[in-house]
């Protein structure tokens, strides 16, 4: 599991304690900061999954690229070379 999932969970979850807290002692301040708190939580845990869905995404790539080097270099060049000549033209 990605480590900004965990961390993300972990700050999320203290920062609704805190929110929780801060309404229990009527302590404005505090409850805003246990609110940040969670939604940073929340983000750094959406960042996490993100990094998890584009690692799932390229993980077949990378291995064809560590099986076949040539290959993935050869596919690459004529990548390269067709984004160029696509887009690699000033307009006359």
């Amino acid at each position: 599991m990605n480590e900004n999932i965990v961390e993300g969970t972990i700050r999320e979850i203290g920062g609704k304690a805190k929110q929780t807290l801060g309404s229990a002692v009527e302590d404005r301040s505090i409850e805003a900061e246990g609110a940040a708190d969670a939604a940073e939580g929340r983000t750094q845990k959406s960042i996490g999954h993100f990094q998890a869905a584009i690692e799932e995404t390229l993980e077949p790539a990378i291995d064809f690229a560590r099986r076949q080097p040539l290959a993935a270099l050869g596919i690459a060049a004529a990548a390269g070379a067709a984004l160029f000549a696509a887009f690699g033209r000033k307009p006359e």
